[in-house]
């Protein structure tokens, strides 16, 4: 049912070298990327109950028609999956190059890793020492809180889908075929990809209907568990009822903390796990105790606030959070507010965060007069910014580093105008609105000119700025380049959890020869600039002055 060897895929861009696994929902084939050539993986979709090959065809067909719906949106969904995971960047999560469709299915294209797994390592070498464990947990650690950030559940950790790459030792997370993207509002998953059970990695939501539909960390934490035991014992895990009802064996002669890590996170409900990947390698550490809740409350999810610690550690400070910054040493502000009010007698507006919503906009002419309120220690490009009611990146500064523009910790995945659609029978874009937003270095004058329409509320991508306060705005591109060509940005964003996506952003700058249908985009991998039509949703990062 496989495809055969030297069979061509993509127009002949990809040669088929052999197969490397099959699983319920796919098969994996080591190929060749015959241009660059080099050695890839590709996975195919074929839910192997579902679907069926001929032996002297490349092409699959449905078992029944009966199944076409759902195979046809199951299918869609590992796409967009795909692409999903394309947009990540992070040194434990395999790279996704490529997705396309042929063959009556759907591929994607991803690094080959020279190495074994996890699985293999253990079955050859039996069980590893605590050091080594726990060294390569902290690793498939850092994938899931990276993805975690940005409301994605692997659902598949196991041994067998952690690579160790040869050359470097260094985990490598694959087979993100069952993985779910989830609302970052609701918390409710945007995928219906069916979910997948490795029996003894997976808790028990992962066996019922509907258990994994809401964004839940602790069903990661439990297979990130289950694994680490796995590691260190050498013995694959009980399923989830045997541990609940008979406990974990073989743990008696472990480190307290790993033990402790292991059982709490491998607890039967939810809400007796760590919550999060922070609260994961707290107790791995064991320096930081975990609040429980009780038995008997919902099993609705819970971010509990750990206790704490009564001796901090200080070899390396604990990141900082990307919700509540630790705000600069504030300063009196008295001063301040004496110019403030110099300046309200002279006629002049001031304009602090999200404090003035209610006020009138200034006229279009009088944008230049804006005076910003006076931060209270000078910034350089790259420092957190946490004052006026606001948060965010420092990319660009002036009068002596006192004022600036800065870019939010928070993103979004939005579209341009929401009334643009494809037509695929025309190729051709229909219901475009031309919007006139030219200026390619100032963000804010092109929010501002769109904000004053009647048909406003069309524009998410624009709205979802505007929302965060009156001084947002989605960036122009010299904006949105600027912010890309500093390295120093980025490095501060990922270290309070909010990295910029690899993926393609929206400027508010319209395409000037085509302006009815196009849109600039700067892609955050390699600073490309492109102009887009306007459709499908990608990312969306705000800027405002301060």
């Amino acid at each position: 049912m496989h495809l055969k060897s030297d069979t061509l895929l993509k127009r002949g861009e990809y040669r088929i070298i052999e197969t490397l696994g099959r699983g319920g929902f796919g098969i994996t084939y080591l190929a060749e990327q015959v241009n660059l050539h080099r050695k890839v993986c590709i996975k195919e979709f074929f839910p192997k109950d579902y679907f069926k090959r001929d032996e002297d065809s490349v092409s699959i067909s449905l078992l029944s028609e009966s199944f076409k719906e759902n195979m046809s949106r199951f299918k869609a969904k590992f796409v967009k999956e795909a692409q999903t995971i394309a947009t990540l960047n992070h040194a434990n999560i395999i790279p996704i190059h490529d997705v396309f469709e042929e063959n009556g299915t759907a591929y994607y294209v991803m690094d080959y890793i020279e190495g074994e797994s996890l699985s293999e390592r253990v079955k050859r070498g039996g069980a590893m020492s605590e050091r080594d464990a726990v060294a390569y947990i902290r690793q498939v650690a850092s994938a899931l809180g990276y993805i975690h950030a940005r409301q994605i559940m692997h659902l598949d950790v196991k041994p067998g889908n952690i690579m160790v790459r040869e050359e470097d030792r260094r985990a490598i997370l694959i087979d993100f075929g069952l993985s779910k993207h989830y609302d970052a509002t609701s918390g409710e998953a945007t995928s219906t990809t069916p979910v997948g059970v490795s029996h003894g990695y997976a808790p028990m939501e992962q066996y019922q209907d509907g258990g994994v539909s809401t964004f839940s960390p602790e069903t990661d934490i439990y297979s990130l568990g289950a694994t680490l035991y796995f590691l260190v014992t050498g013995n694959v895990p009980p399923q989830t009822t045997v541990v609940a009802e008979q406990g974990l064996p073989n743990i008696e002669g472990l480190s307290s903390n790993i033990r402790k890590a292991i059982e709490i996170s491998m607890s039967y409900w939810r809400k007796d796990r760590p919550h999060t990947i922070k609260e994961f390698l707290a107790m791995l550490d064991g320096d930081e105790a975990i609040v429980m809740v009780l038995a008997d409350e919902s099993e609705k999810t819970k971010i509990v606030t750990p206790q704490p610690k009564p001796q901090p550690r200080v070899e390396q400070p604990q990141p900082k959070t990307p919700i509540e910054p630790a705000p600069k040493p504030k300063r009196s502000r008295g001063w301040v507010w004496l110019l403030g009010l110099l300046l309200i007698g002279g006629g002049v507006r001031f304009i602090f965060g999200d404090n003035n919503t209610e006020s009138e906009a200034l006229p279009e002419e009088n944008v230049e007069s804006e005076v910003l309120p006076e931060t209270s220690t000078p910034y350089q490009v790259g420092d957190l910014y946490n004052e006026n009611g606001k948060q965010g990146v420092v990319f660009e500064v002036t009068a002596d580093g006192r004022h600036g523009k800065i870019v939010s910790l928070d993103e979004a995945q939005l579209a341009w105008d929401s009334r643009v659609e494809w037509s695929d029978s025309e190729q051709d874009f229909i219901n475009g609105t031309e919007i006139g937003a030219n200026d390619m270095s100032d963000g804010k004058a092109n929010t501002d000119m769109i904000m004053q329409r009647g048909d406003s509320d069309q524009y998410p991508a624009f709205v979802w700025c505007r929302d965060k306060g009156e001084d947002w705005y989605l960036p122009a591109k010299d904006e949105l380049e600027a912010i890309y060509n500093t390295s120093a940005i980025n490095s501060t964003l990922a270290e309070y959890g909010a990295q910029h996506t690899v993926g393609w952003y929206w400027s508010s700058t319209e395409y000037e020869d085509e302006p009815e249908f196009c849109a600039w985009l700067v892609h955050m991998y390699d600073g490309s600039t492109y102009n887009l039509g306007k459709y499908g949703s990608l990312y969306v990062r705000a800027v405002s002055a301060f």
